[in-house]
């Protein structure tokens, strides 16, 4: 299956290629461990074109990437530790054990690609963030205000728990239910005491799905592939409730059938704006720090950009290499002096002379 993988994922990358733009290729897996990997579908942005895989087996993933280095502009990896290391004997990666943290932590795709990746551009990401961002998005234009509204989220793992503190700092009142109650109780405890102290809104936590979701405006599903919504939690919400699916198969067949008999909208969190928006800020984030960040020294004074944090007396410009604005001097706090000295002022008008005789 790994050669099968590799060989349709050389396939998406020729089509991705014949854009003639970026193309970015990404590279994720989940807590639940499905039987065999796949591809994800092909995204066309404007700059960049985006496909990727959801991989299970370490030794496989090395295969794939010895393929698609260089092929590809920018490999993303998940940067979330999921699941044990399976490593082959062939690979010549030099692991003690199969389930050790010694030269690669438990799960861990990342060091797999920075090392084995040589020509391609590499970057973590974290899947579950993009969803998590993708569903608080997609719930604010829909709804335009999240106070006073009542949200069940029915799942509580990474997602459902991230998910339910962006939903309380907004305003919203949000209801949970997960299987181990203990633990949610915890989350819940602990989400309750991060949430900004001026947040009259609160998460509560339920033993049961049905109270949770009563008279709900939004139902979440979030659980990992479990169909925990169901005819009877239909009847109990809200008659113009938004139902939203954000994993997979969280709706049983009877309950998507009978929320559509009721009028119910049923949507499925949407990436591909949050992954276009996180793949401009990283090529930026790159270009920022290769082109525009640190400190050097022009005519004998200390000049700093791109965010490098200046010392007292530091000139801070806007880019290192090509400057195009000269914001001022730092204080050694963090931030700009408002008030100069004439040396100062001298040291200003010697780097702007200097930046500006270069441009010419």
């Amino acid at each position: 299956m790994t050669v099968n993988l590799t060989k349709l994922a050389l396939n998406k990358i020729k089509q991705a290629k014949c854009t003639k733009k970026l193309v970015v290729f990404t590279v994720a897996s989940t807590a639940k461990q499905e039987s065999e990997p796949f591809l994800s579908p092909l995204r066309e942005y404007d700059q960049f074109c985006v496909l990727g895989c959801v991989i299970f087996n370490q030794t496989s993933l090395v295969e794939l990437l010895v393929a698609i280095d260089g092929l590809v502009d920018v490999v993303l990896v998940d940067a979330e530790k999921k699941i044990p290391i399976h490593l082959g004997a062939d690979t010549g990666l030099d692991i003690a054990d199969s389930r050790t943290i010694g030269s690669f932590e438990t799960g861990n795709f990342s060091k797999l690609c920075f090392t084995q990746i040589k020509k391609s551009l590499v970057f973590e990401y974290k899947p579950n963030d993009l969803t998590v961002n993708a569903a608080w998005m997609f719930l604010s234009q829909k709804l335009h205000s999240f106070t006073g509204k009542k949200i069940s989220l029915l799942g509580l793992g990474n997602i459902g728990s991230k998910l339910a503190l962006k939903l309380v700092e907004c305003g919203a009142d949000v209801h949970v239910y997960s299987r181990d109650y203990f633990k949610s109780h915890l989350i819940i405890q602990a989400l309750n005491l991060i949430k900004p102290i001026g947040t009259i809104a609160t998460i509560t936590c339920h033993r049961e799905p049905l109270p949770a979701s009563f008279a709900s405006d939004v139902l979440i599903g979030a659980t990992n592939g479990h169909p925990i919504i169901t005819d009877e939690i239909i009847t109990s919400v809200n008659k113009n409730c938004l139902i939203v699916d954000l994993g997979k198969n969280n709706l049983t067949k009877s309950a998507v059938a009978y929320a559509r008999e009721c009028g119910l909208e049923i949507c499925r969190t949407d990436v591909t704006s949050s992954l276009q928006s996180f793949v401009t800020e990283t090529l930026s984030l790159n270009n920022t720090l290769v082109n525009n960040y640190g400190e050097r020294i022009v005519s004998g004074r200390v000049v700093v950009g791109g965010g490098y944090f200046g010392q007292l007396g530091s000139i801070v410009v806007d880019s290192i290499n090509s400057p195009t604005r000269v914001f001022g001097i730092a204080d050694g706090k963090g931030s700009l002096k408002q008030k100069l000295a004439n040396s100062e002022r001298d040291d200003l008008a010697v780097v702007e002379k200097y930046f500006k005789f270069k441009d010419e």
